[in-house]
């Protein structure tokens, strides 16, 4: 084990490792900075994994125990910061410091075909190709996708989802029974492969569910603007993905309260970017700027360096 320890980074979940961390951390006279990606127990709860009131009280004594007896806590949203700031003894521990992207594998490129499998993924010229790489579970509402793509049916866009996950057997069956011809279902690819991938597709769409819209961030949304290509999001107003969003530019949200509305809203954006790709060039430029000015990993990890040097130089001024 190293010797010598000024400060330990915390990531999560889950929050055990928190707690380890801070016991090293009074082992060693260091500081601890915990990172929040996820809110537990919250998260299992609208899962529906949580049934247990005992063991979620027991969870919740331990994130009092991690936020409180952490040096500093970080989170990546203001909606998380938001949700979170009662738990804390002394507010001020907490800060919010977005994730990074690492800008020199995921940046814009042209699409090479040698690098994708072409049975997989066909020039398909004229075609509009819009694409979700990354789990295909209980985050994503799967809903809107089957209906969208059934209303497009015979037009020139195509869907693809790429990855594994728990709800991949309904997509996969739903896909069937409706012969949705226009949906390509692919398994997982190797993470090499991603610029190629994101950079196939025309434009990319998060489709967040109700019950996790307001619970994390989907790490892709930074990788895909960081390759200029644009989004196409459907989630609630002042969720952590839509207040990204909402002034970047670089995106199409979709924040209808009705399933229908949300469907229509979005079937019109695709048969209008089929005919005219201007606002996805548009969108990809102000993505790719956005990302390479404030959410770089020099960027971002300039605003750790910076607190952790508050956090060690209070603890000096204090000794």
């Amino acid at each position: 084990m190293q010797k010598n320890i000024s400060l330990i980074l915390s990531p999560s979940p889950p929050l055990t490792i928190g707690m380890i961390n801070i016991l090293i951390a009074k082992l060693k006279g260091a500081k601890v900075i915990y990172n929040v990606q996820e809110i537990y127990p919250d998260l299992l709860i609208n899962q529906g994994s949580l049934k247990s009131k005992p063991f979620y009280n027991l969870l919740r004594l331990l994130e009092r125990f991690v936020y409180n007896k952490s040096s500093a806590v970080t989170t990546i949203d203001s909606v998380f910061y938001e949700t979170i700031k009662p738990r804390f003894k002394n507010p001020s521990k907490l800060h919010v410091i977005p994730n990074f992207v690492d800008t020199e594998l995921f940046k814009p490129i042209l699409h090479d075909k040698s690098c994708l499998d072409v049975n997989l993924f066909p020039e398909k010229r004229g075609i509009l190709k819009v694409m979700y790489a990354g789990n295909i579970g209980l985050a994503q509402d799967w809903g809107p996708l089957l209906e969208i793509a059934k209303r497009l049916v015979g037009f020139n866009v195509e869907f693809w989802v790429i990855g594994e996950g728990v709800m991949k057997a309904y997509l996969e069956n739903e896909i069937k029974t409706e012969k949705l011809t226009n949906i390509h279902l692919v398994p997982y690819q190797p993470r090499s492969q991603m610029p190629g991938l994101i950079s196939y597709a025309d434009i990319h769409f998060i489709f967040m569910s109700r019950e996790m819209e307001g619970q994390g961030f989907p790490s892709k949304v930074y990788t895909i603007l960081a390759c200029s290509k644009p989004l196409l999001v459907i989630s609630g107003k002042h969720t952590p993905i839509h207040n990204f969003l909402d002034a970047a530019n670089c995106a199409f949200l979709v924040d209808s309260e009705t399933f229908q509305e949300k469907c229509e809203e979005v079937v019109e954006i695709l048969k209008n970017a089929s005919l005219n790709k201007s606002d996805l060039e548009r969108m990809a430029i102000e993505g790719a700027k956005l990302i390479e000015k404030q959410y770089s990993k020099n960027a971002v990890t300039q605003q750790y360096v910076d607190l952790a040097d508050q956090i060690l130089h209070h603890n000096h001024n204090v000794n």
